[in-house]
């Protein structure tokens, strides 16, 4: 089994609370990505996929399926009261269908603390689909334009999710009594309404939507998370939804009011963070690494990791590992822990002649990541990235950038 750090730095912020509201299961089945073949659901050997731990026989009404940060491939039908809960949240369990099928039906049991997503396979018309007395919670759903978000065939009920880049955010088929509260509706193909109880067919309370239709305790302000674009649902300390959710639901981990959507606000979150120390280059410069933006293993923006000050005209690369270091090496620092993953050669531009810093190295880490070159690069896990690059009067002829540490989010 891998040992991948997975979001030591930045925290997940919807690990804690998941669990406190319910009743302790009567068996735990455990599954895990990353697991060998041929497991039994016991905690040393898990199943590696999440249907065959909800399939299994000895799995039983009211037992907890309990999922190991990953990356689930197929579908996911829950077919009898159970509880089906990530571990460590929906930064980084993500359930995504293949091609040609739809991705979780709830006929039983509840969904919690995933991101489910499903891009791909036109014709499929839904992401999640709930039918009588399911739930889903703390999870974020990600469509694509001509597909719904969450459908109800029954009378389900959705809370602190977000449901994002869809056609329409919700649709329902008969069957009303639905609810859905402390969830957020927005960058949807379709305006997201939200309904006073009757006689509309879900009843929806304390959400983020685009229009409200009779009274309601929605809202339409924006939700201002960090940036939908690139993936990033984590509240901005501004946002309206802190502090806003339903007064009767359980508190969230830090003691406050539940905040709206999947992800409670937490004022130590950051996409990336800089550390380490860089060489001092042949000119008496000092390459600077930063980042703009956030990786993300499904979102349609860039992750640019880049490198200024440097010299112009030179060739070089971004490494990258898994753990942090701060070893002193040639005359600078290695900043990444082996094993290291080199990309392909870069070159720095800047002036066309004479010798000087205006070279800048760039690279966008999101492409690398969605083109499925590492495998190892899966929501939740943490990176540790530094520069290298030629630097002939400089001792052994090289140097090196300080370095970037970040998580990859869904």
């Amino acid at each position: 089994m891998r040992s991948i750090l997975r979001v030591g730095l930045f925290g997940l912020g919807v690990t804690l609370g998941l669990s406190t509201a319910l009743a302790l299961p009567q068996n735990t089945v455990y599954v895990d990505s990353h697991a060998a073949s041929g497991g039994n659901g016991s905690a040393a050997a898990p199943f590696r996929k999440i249907q065959d731990a909800i399939d299994a026989p000895h799995t039983q009404s009211g037992d907890t399926v309990l999922v190991a940060p990953g990356v689930y491939v197929g579908r996911v039908e829950i077919d009898r009261p159970l509880t089906v809960r990530s571990s460590h949240g929906p930064l980084s369990t993500v359930i995504r269908a293949a091609v040609g099928q739809d991705t979780v039906n709830i006929m039983s049991g509840s969904l919690e603390g995933f991101t489910v997503v499903k891009k791909n396979g036109a014709g499929d018309a839904r992401v999640v689909t709930l039918s009588v007395a399911t739930n889903i919670r703390r999870c974020i759903v990600l469509g694509a334009p001509m597909l719904d978000g969450i459908a109800f065939t029954g009378s389900g009920t959705v809370s602190h999710c977000l449901v994002s880049e869809c056609g329409e955010a919700l649709r329902f088929f008969g069957y009303p009594g639905g609810r859905i509260s402390n969830s957020i509706l927005r960058n949807n193909s379709h305006p997201s309404q939200a309904f006073p109880p009757s006689p509309a067919p879900v009843f929806f309370e304390y959400c983020v939507v685009d229009s409200v239709v009779g009274p309601s305790t929605c809202f339409t302000a924006p939700p201002l998370l960090r940036s939908i674009a690139s993936h990033d649902f984590h509240l901005r300390s501004t946002s309206p939804c802190i502090d806003a959710g339903d007064p009767n639901s359980p508190l969230d981990p830090d003691g406050s009011r539940a905040d709206i959507g999947p992800l409670p606000f937490d004022p130590n979150w950051t996409p990336f963070e800089i550390y380490c120390t860089a060489k001092v280059n042949s000119l008496g410069c000092t390459p600077t690494i930063d980042a703009a933006g956030n990786a993300s293993a499904s979102a349609a923006v860039p992750f640019e990791i880049t490198c200024s000050n440097t010299l112009n005209q030179r060739s070089g690369l971004l490494f990258y590992g898994y753990g942090p270091r701060a070893t002193a090496y040639q005359g600078g620092y290695l900043c990444v822990a082996s094993p290291v993953r080199r990309t392909a050669l870069l070159n720095s531009g800047g002036s066309t002649s004479g010798t000087d810093c205006s070279g800048v190295f760039s690279f966008d880490f999101n492409a690398h990541i969605q083109s499925g070159a590492d495998a190892l690069l899966e929501p939740g896990v943490e990176v540790f990235a530094q520069f290298w690059s030629r630097d002939s009067d400089s001792s052994f002829n090289n140097n090196r950038s300080d370095a970037v540490r970040f998580v990859v989010l869904p």
